[in-house]
């Protein structure tokens, strides 16, 4: 049986709706559902470079379903329908509500958040990472937050990192990520907060073929890169300055397969970083990853019918090569589109998976 996400060879278009509904975001009961206005296209925005990596922007309820809502505590979850199946896009906090004023009442424009707002608070008190395993670290940080189940791989790396008060939860997440060798943190589709092993793309099979199914958009190609001022070496330096130790220094090339690779360039552009690492083995894991995630290489965006399969980090066959993705735009109504963001994978990466 045909997945009704699946379109013919060069069909570009599909029957699709969206659901938004309420639910109440300390008991999770369902309020029911509210429509946009007519006259608006809500767009569902992930981008990695943010720490709150959601959000949705021109979303305009109208009068009756503006005096439902309750900012405060309220969520709207979404989900696209296509073929009588439901599939989730995540669960969203209010982060700005407007009344407008008409004459039969007040409509509401919403922007709307992932639930990393939650997350992304100051600490009361500091938190130390005490060598504990990263991802022990990441659910002791985030014990007691309304956020839900929270997936995290498994790593063996360690983290000996502190962050005082008034440092933010998100900033220490962060850092914790890139200590346990993970991508930055997400709220997925499931609206759970997600940590996954980083990984080299160009080492993966695809999750997301779209030379199979031929649905990118003529005409919706546009190809960019920064490659001619790209840093082609990451090092990172761990140094405790309560220590005579020599500093502990953990170093990634980009693969050489690269354009701007230190072996094509002929030279080091080097970026280096500072953080508070116990081991060789950390300021190599950490090196990695941050490379992984920070190398500008060449990267392309284009257009396809809107695909809930998208999610984050997915690993997409496009003209004939392997990309990262790293962000989307999907508009949330019918006859929409979806736009992508891909970075080019480069094979010959002289290292394992994380």
């Amino acid at each position: 049986m045909r997945d009704p996400l699946d379109l013919p060879s060069g069909v570009g278009q599909r029957s699709a709706s969206y659901r938004f509904e309420l639910v109440d975001g300390r008991t999770g009961v369902r309020r029911g559902p509210v429509t946009p206005l007519r006259d608006t296209t809500p767009s569902l925005v992930h981008d990695v470079t943010g720490i709150i990596v959601r959000r949705v922007e021109s979303l305009t309820l109208d009068v009756a379903d503006a005096r439902r809502l309750r900012p405060l505590t309220d969520r709207v979850a979404i989900s696209m329908v296509v073929g009588g199946r439901e599939y989730p896009l995540g669960r969203y906090m209010i982060g700005d509500a407007i009344q407008l004023q008409t004459s039969t009442g007040s409509t509401a424009p919403l922007v709307l958040f992932d639930e990393m707002f939650v997350v992304d608070q100051e600490l009361e008190t500091g938190f130390e990472g005490s060598g504990q395993r990263v991802d022990r670290a990441v659910l002791r940080l985030l014990a007691g937050l309304p956020i839900g189940e929270v997936q995290v791989d498994w790593t063996d790396r360690t983290s000996v990192s502190s962050w005082s008060p008034g440092n933010t939860r998100g900033m220490a997440l962060r850092d914790l990520a890139r200590q346990g060798g993970f991508f930055l943190p997400w709220f997925n589709h499931g609206g759970r907060l997600r940590l996954m092993g980083a990984f080299e793309p160009a080492t993966r099979r695809p999750t997301i073929d779209l030379d199979a199914s031929q649905r990118v958009f003529r005409g919706s190609v546009a190809r960019g890169s920064e490659l001619l001022t790209a840093p082609n070496r990451f090092v990172v330096v761990s140094n405790d300055p309560g220590t005579d130790v020599a500093p502990i220094v953990g170093v990634y090339d980009v693969p050489s397969s690269a354009p701007h690779s230190i072996a094509q360039r002929g030279f080091v552009l080097p970026k280096v970083v500072e953080a508070q690492l116990p081991s060789q083995v950390a300021v190599d894991v950490y090196a990695r990853t941050l490379g992984i995630q920070q190398t500008a290489y060449e990267t392309v965006e284009l257009s396809t019918p809107p695909d809930p399969r998208h999610d984050g980090y997915d690993v997409v066959r496009w003209d004939g090569l392997l990309w990262l993705e790293t962000g989307w735009t999907m508009q949330l109504a019918a006859g929409g589109e979806m736009r992508h963001t891909l970075r080019r994978a480069y094979p010959d990466t002289g290292g394992d998976d994380l």
